[in-house]
């Protein structure tokens, strides 16, 4: 079973600015006590986390930290580069406004949305044939993207999905 957990709070949050990929933004302290509670909340459900894989960008990764230590994993995290937040262009950094899925992924050197889609749909895939119980540390793009697989929606359209909150895990039990 996989179980999504969007990373803590980062700066870039509080900032209230796009990170996308190049914005390495880290936990803010919220954000670090976000991830303490929400792995509490793993370990008191039991899910028997055998497996954490983390977007290697800082505030994914110290919030898979945070976690591990609270459930007692004592494996090492792994990283995928294929759950990297989606890379937003030249809309990085810049700050978060109200815009439209297309505003966004149309963005000067933004990625491609089925490029996006494709590199989170091959982790889901190759992951989904564990027998583990995995926790995958990432990004609100990364789960919006999830969802337009699920509900088989355009990709182009992901944006305009809400966002999971920070440090809340979602069971992909959809996938089985």
């Amino acid at each position: 079973m996989i179980y999504f957990i969007r990373h803590g709070e980062s700066e870039a949050n509080l900032r209230h600015v796009f990170a996308g990929q190049k914005d390495n933004s880290p936990l803010t302290e919220k954000g670090k006590e976000q991830a303490r509670l929400e792995g509490q909340k793993i370990k008191e459900m039991g899910l028997n986390i055998s497996k954490i894989i983390s977007s290697p960008l800082i505030r994914a990764y110290d919030t898979a930290k945070i976690v591990s230590e609270i459930i007692g994993y004592d494996k090492d995290i792994l990283i995928d580069e294929r759950i990297t937040e989606y890379d937003m262009g030249s809309l990085t950094g810049t700050p978060t406004f109200e815009i439209s899925s297309k505003i966004l992924t149309r963005a000067e050197n933004a990625e491609n949305t089925r490029d996006f889609a494709n590199r989170v749909q091959s982790f889901l895939k190759e992951w989904n044939r564990s027998d583990e119980n995995i926790l995958m540390v990432a990004h609100a793009g990364v789960g919006r993207i999830i969802e337009t697989i699920k509900t088989n929606t355009d990709t182009e359209l992901f944006y305009d999905l809400p966002a999971w909150p920070n440090a809340s895990v979602i069971k992909l039990d959809w996938l089985k």
